[in-house]
C-alpha cells in the first residue's frame, strides 16, 4: 500500500506543481474577485484568500505569505475593511499562515489542533526545513470538530477534515453567503497533492472532498486552495479525476509496472487540463 501512496503522489507531484512564490516579493499584487457584497477572493503571492467584510469587522480564510502582509491590509482598506479581526488557517503550510506573524498580536487566529502543533515545531516542507514561528503567530484558538461563528450576517461553519493534504485540514463554509472555502484539498485546475509526511492521506482526502460536495449548495462559489475561483460542478470533476487516476495506478500496479512505466502512460487523456 505504501507504493501505491508514494507512486500517485509522485505522479501527481511531477504533473503538476503550483507555484510558489520567490523571496522577491515587491512584484507581488493583491487581487480581490467579488463573491457578494460582503465576500471576496483575494489572490496574493501564496495561497487564496476569503475575505469576509463588514460590520462586525474583517474575517480571513488564510493570510498568504507574511511578506505579504502590508500589501492585504492595503487591498482589505480599499475595500472598506481593515486590520483582520478572525482569520482562519486551512492548514499549516506557510504560504497560507506566513501573515500570522503579522496579525497575531491583534486577530483571533482560529485553526485545527494539528496546525498549531506543526506550526510549534520545526517542519520539513518540499525539503525546505522551517524552525517553529514566532508565539504570537501561532493559533490561539484551536478546536478539533467544528465550530460556528455570527459574523457579518452571516453563520460561518468552520470544519476540520483530517489527514487528506494534511492532518489539519480545514474547510469554511459561509451559509448565507454560498461561499466555501476549501485550503490545498482543491487545487483548482490542476492536479492535486497530499503531504505523506504531513499525515496526509490518499483515502481521507478522497472522502474529504466527497464530503465537501455533499455539504455544498449546487449554486455555490467555492475558493480553492490554489487556481481560481471555481463551483461546485468543477469540484466534482477534480473528485472524479482522482479517482480515475487512483484506478489508473492501481491497475498499473497490478500490472506490475514500476513508477516511469506508469508515468510514461501517464493518466487519461480526459484529464489532460489539469497538467497546466
Amino acid at each position: 500500500m505504501k507504493t501505491f501512496y508514494y507512486n500517485l503522489t509522485l505522479l501527481f507531484c511531477l504533473m503538476s506543481l503550483p507555484a510558489f512564490a520567490e523571496d522577491d516579493f515587491s512584484k507581488e499584487v493583491v487581487k480581490e474577485t467579488m463573491l457578494t457584497p460582503t465576500l471576496y477572493m483575494l489572490e496574493g503571492a501564496g495561497g487564496n484568500i476569503t475575505a469576509s467584510i463588514g460590520s462586525d469587522g474583517v474575517f480571513l480564510v488564510d493570510d498568504d505569505f507574511a511578506q505579504m502582509a502590508d500589501k492585504l491590509v492595503a487591498k482589505l482598506k480599499e475595500l472598506k475593511g481593515g486590520v483582520p479581526r478572525f482569520i482562519v488557517n486551512t492548514h499549516f503550510h506557510y504560504d497560507h499562515t506566513g501573515g500570522n506573524e503579522v496579525f497575531g498580536s491583534t486577530a483571533t487566529i482560529i485553526a485545527a489542533t494539528e496546525v498549531r502543533d506543526r506550526l510549534k515545531t520545526e517542519q520539513i516542507l518540499w525539503k525546505k526545513n522551517h524552525g517553529p514561528v514566532p508565539t504570537k503567530a501561532l493559533p490561539t484558538l484551536t478546536f478539533d470538530g467544528s465550530l460556528t461563528l455570527h459574523l457579518n450576517d452571516d453563520d460561518i461553519k468552520i470544519m476540520h477534515f483530517p489527514h487528506g493534504h494534511t492532518d489539519g485540514d480545514t474547510v469554511v463554509f459561509f451559509t448565507k453567503g454560498k461561499v466555501v472555502s476549501v485550503g490545498d484539498l482543491y487545487f483548482s485546475g490542476m492536479y492535486p497533492i497530499f503531504h505523506l509526511e504531513h499525515r496526509g492521506s490518499l483515502d481521507n482526502f478522497v472522502r474529504n472532498i466527497a464530503s465537501v460536495l455533499k455539504q455544498t449548495p449546487d449554486d455555490a462559489q467555492i475558493v480553492p486552495g490554489h487556481g481560481p475561483l471555481s463551483n461546485k460542478a468543477a469540484l466534482e470533476t477534480y473528485y472524479q479525476m482522482i479517482l480515475s487516476s487512483i484506478s489508473t495506478v492501481r491497475n498499473g500496479i497490478k500490472k506490475g509496472q514500476t513508477l516511469e512505466q506508469i508515468q510514461k502512460v501517464g493518466l487519461s487523456s480526459k484529464w489532460e487540463s489539469f497538467s497546466h
